[in-house]
């Protein structure tokens, strides 16, 4: 359960972010210095966001666990070991 709690917070900053953006293009109709300061400030936050999301990915990685999270699985971020495992080491016949 704290990994989906983790990822929703994230997502949730990712949308502050994405509101921050809305509002940066609307201050930068009146005033433009402003507009640009937000505009900065809403990318901080959307960078923070994905690295959190990254964050939580890893720590489920580390504890293990079965993802339902269908986006981690598109973006390769957390992907579960196949079954028949893959020899380690392969040897290459010489000629």
């Amino acid at each position: 359960m704290e990994f989906e709690v983790g990822y929703m917070m994230a997502l949730v900053i990712i949308g502050i972010s994405f509101l921050g953006f809305f509002l940066s293009m609307m201050v930068d109709e009146v005033n433009k210095k402003k507009g640009i300061i937000i505009f900065i400030l809403s990318l901080i936050l959307f960078g923070l966001g994905v690295y959190y999301y990254y964050v939580v990915s890893l720590w489920q990685k580390k504890n293990g666990g079965p993802s339902v999270n269908k986006l981690n699985y598109y973006l390769y971020i957390y992907r579960p070991a196949p079954e028949a495992g893959i020899p380690e080491t392969t040897t290459i016949p010489e000629k």
